[in-house]
């Protein structure tokens, strides 16, 4: 190894930096390398300083779409990446990606671009969205690679020609830390927990997944339906406080609010819902499965990934909560070593698909392949 890199990872928050990529930055810390952080000031600094990240604010706002602000922003991160003058560059989500690629390419940095999902640009059909793909064609060939987390948004990237496949490749997931998630018994307590960790917004299926546990609890009252996750209003789909309070007036959900640990809430569930519209890879599907929970999700990309249908849980039709209300309907009514043994089977699936140390090894891989910058 000729000597120590320095290594960016852009994103949008510097909270999915800490929390889905930690294990790597840890590692190339160990091995020696620089790691820096450019992202928005949140209260996830902190960790990443003690896993030996340096971290460099970039005033970013996640919704705005005004030409003055959007082009401050990448300004901004264009003087970020001349100062730095780093070996290669990780980008994550939307922003991180579109600027990262202009500012890289002016800095005469490698970096690659990895796809966290499709999100809100493919799923509607806007003039944003149509700008965000001519902007993906434009500069996904600059990137040294351009990686995906499931292989049906490649596929939807080359049939829309945004990358050519020499480029694109996969990843396991963002990769789950097996030990910190570990397998724990179901919880011992009467009638069933049905746990929900998601941003609250439309396209995760938060309407959908209300409306199921109303048509549950009809019949199975005993069955309680929780919800974990944060209020997004920097999206377009975000879900009013107001509508979550009305929710939980009607009892037909519990809040539990926004959690640094989700751990004890898995380990007091008996089953974790998804039913998103499309995802990237479902981190906290990955993450119940690790700690050996059935999973019921929708059949689309990034979802179904995580789920081996009728073994270690159950798929449903999207933005169908009659169809989702079936699942957990026949979930609820199987014999407690049925859904004890699709909690094991859960948790294989990530020990032999997505374990972190996969990922992990990309990442290092990559990194000592690229020349050390001048």
């Amino acid at each position: 190894m000729p000597g120590p890199r320095t290594v960016v990872f852009s994103c949008n928050t510097a909270f999915a930096i800490a929390n889905f990529r930690g294990g790597v930055i840890r590692e190339l810390v160990r091995l020696g390398h620089r790691v820096v952080v450019v992202a928005p000031h949140d209260g996830y600094v902190e960790t990443l300083g003690r896993m030996g990240a340096e971290f460099v604010h970039w005033k970013l706002s996640s919704r705005s779409t005004g030409l003055l602000t959007e082009a401050v922003s990448l300004g901004r991160l264009i003087c970020i990446y001349r100062r730095l003058r780093a070996d290669i560059a990780f980008h994550f989500t939307i922003k991180a990606v579109l600027y990262g690629a202009i500012a890289a390419r002016m800095a005469d940095t490698p970096f690659v671009s990895v796809m966290t999902g499709l999100g809100y640009a493919f799923l509607n059909e806007t003039l944003v969205s149509k700008l965000v793909r001519h902007w993906y064609r434009a500069t996904l060939h600059w990137s040294r690679a351009v990686w995906f987390l499931n292989a049906d948004d490649r596929a939807e990237f080359l049939r829309l020609k945004l990358v050519d496949a020499m480029r694109a490749d996969l990843l396991p997931g963002e990769g789950i830390d097996t030990s910190y998630f570990s397998a724990t018994p179901p919880p011992a307590g009467p009638g069933l927990v049905i746990l929900m960790i998601s941003r609250l917004l439309k396209d995760k299926g938060v309407f959908e997944y209300v409306d199921a546990a109303r048509l549950v609890r009809a019949s199975r009252p005993d069955v309680r339906f929780q919800l974990l996750g944060p209020l997004d209003a920097s999206n377009p789909t975000e879900i009013a406080k107001s509508q979550l309070e009305a929710w939980c007036a009607e009892d037909v959900i519990e809040y539990l609010g926004v959690v640094r640990d989700v751990r004890p809430h898995i380990a007091d569930a008996d089953a974790v819902v998804l039913p998103s519209y499309r995802e990237g890879m479902s981190r906290s599907l990955l993450e119940a499965a690790a700690m050996a929970r059935p999973l019921v999700a929708t059949d689309v990309p990034g979802c179904r990934e995580a789920v081996i249908d009728g073994e270690s849980g159950l798929l449903c039709r999207s933005r169908d909560a009659d169809d989702l209300a079936r699942c957990l309907l026949r979930f609820v009514d199987l014999p407690v070593e049925k859904r004890l043994r699709m909690g094991q089977r859960s948790r294989a699936l990530i020990e032999s698909e997505f374990d972190e140390r996969r990922v992990i090894e990309r990442y290092v891989a990559l990194v000592e392949r690229i020349p050390v910058a001048d």
